[in-house]
């Protein structure tokens, strides 16, 4: 088969869960005897419109770089005609017999409507909210979880909200004065063009999702997210993600708990991720005379502003220690330093993969009772869960392991077996020559 795999980001450049997903495809299915496409988009500030093309590994890599900005910013994320047409360029260039988009995010609707057009079976994998977020992460710009799209005029405000003047209004401003400023508002003609704007959005992504012939969700609760808000979800398909599985020399055995408990943070450091919230609980353990270390591993680069604020905040605390990005390759060593994983986020999670790396390596997670972390984890047995932005709930969960000795020991035990990506893709091969069969015979 010959696969064309859109993505919006591809390493080395761009390595975050969906990035890693693509690329697990990229190294398995040439290795079965497939020829795989990569398109993907390399920056967003570039001064002109530009496609570079690499070979890897045997597969070919079509990288964008364009400016993001040029023209309507918001119309441009999901619906950018020279994205379109350099994608019409590399089916073009070969016959392919399937496009599978993991995320969609940046890529745009006409990636789908093209290849459909075409005749070229589409799968989609859904790795968070964007076609039906525009904001991707259900998060509001005032940093509550949002409950979904229930009108357009609230998401509206929720993107005039990504503005300084508005946001300042509504995280500063008394309650009531919040609401009735934005009751006015909602008859303004600002609001009026904003509410155009994100009308126009839901429609064509619905549609363009609508149209490709199977959409993979790796959680129950994403796909049960879309159906609540009105997608068609007849074409979805649940599949949890697939582990690359380390060579039995490179995976280090399940130690102990060390005598000092160290807590590990695996991901991006950002705002939604909930960072300053497993900080400040760790404080408050270590103020109140607790023995524990803290690794935080990831990025420092793509919110600086919070990033500078935390590492103010722990510069009094050695045992918080700040570990920077580190390599996939190195993600096994990275989480046996740890005693157990934990996932603050404040967000949706979908289904993250650290969580799955981490039981690979049977280490515990302490996770928000949300979205897919919540999924994965089961309370008590495998990990530990906590209220979602409750710092003092959180605590509670890591006093829990650090005053029950047999609690840590007790969780590795329940810790079950990992899909690997070869089950996950042996899977996945049989919906291509599904659908590939199925395009073949209409």
């Amino acid at each position: 088969m010959k696969i064309l795999i859109a993505v919006h980001g591809f390493p080395p450049t761009h390595s975050a869960g969906a990035e890693r997903r693509a690329e697990r495809m990229v190294r398995w299915l040439p290795a079965q005897g497939h020829q795989v496409t990569v398109f993907t988009v390399e920056s967003l500030e570039a001064p002109a419109f530009s496609v570079n093309t690499t070979s890897d590994n045997g597969s070919t890599i079509h990288r964008l770089s364009y400016n993001v900005s040029e023209g309507n910013h918001f119309h441009n994320l999901y619906d950018f005609p020279q994205i379109g047409q350099a994608f019409l360029d590399v089916l073009a260039s070969d016959t392919f017999d399937l496009v599978h988009v993991v995320s969609g995010y940046l890529l745009g609707g006409q990636v789908i409507l093209n290849a459909r057009q075409a005749g070229i079976p589409v799968v989609v994998t859904l790795t968070e909210y964007w076609f039906m977020c525009a904001r991707l992460n259900l998060i509001r710009a005032t940093g509550e979880v949002c409950s979904g799209p229930e009108t357009d005029a609230k998401c509206a405000r929720c993107l005039m909200e990504d503005k300084r003047r508005y946001r300042f209004i509504s995280q500063s401003a008394p309650q009531p004065v919040t609401e009735l400023f934005w009751s006015l508002m909602e008859h303004s003609p600002v609001s009026h063009a904003m509410t155009q704007t994100i009308k126009e959005r839901r429609i064509t992504l619905r549609q363009v999702l609508e149209t490709a012939d199977l959409v993979i969700s790796p959680s129950r609760y994403l796909m049960n997210k879309f159906a609540e808000f009105g997608f068609d979800t007849q074409k979805f398909v649940f599949m949890r993600q697939g582990l690359q599985k380390p060579a039995p020399d490179l995976k280090p055995p399940p130690e102990p708990p060390s005598s000092t408990l160290t807590l590990g943070y695996v991901g991006q450091i950002k705002y939604h991720k909930g960072v300053d919230l497993l900080v400040d609980a760790v404080i408050d353990l270590l103020n109140s005379g607790f023995q524990l270390n803290l690794e935080l591993w990831g990025s420092e680069t793509e919110e600086p502003d919070y990033v500078a604020a935390l590492k103010a905040h722990t510069r009094a605390y050695p045992s918080i220690q700040w570990k920077g990005r580190y390599l996939g390759s190195d993600v096994w060593k990275v989480l046996s330093g740890f005693d157990t994983l934990v996932i603050p986020s404040r967000w949706y999670e979908n289904s993250p993969n650290v969580i799955l790396e981490a039981y690979e390596t049977k280490l515990p997670v302490i996770g928000t009772n949300l979205g897919g972390t919540s999924e994965l984890i089961e309370h008590g047995k495998t990990g530990l869960c906590f209220e979602l932005n409750n710092k003092d709930d959180l605590l509670q969960q890591i006093k829990r392991i650090l005053q029950e000795p047999g609690l840590l020991p007790n969780l590795r035990a329940n810790i079950p077996p990992v899909k690997s990506i070869h089950d996950e893709m042996t899977e996945l091969v049989v919906h291509y020559q599904s659908l590939i069969h199925s395009a073949q015979g209409s």
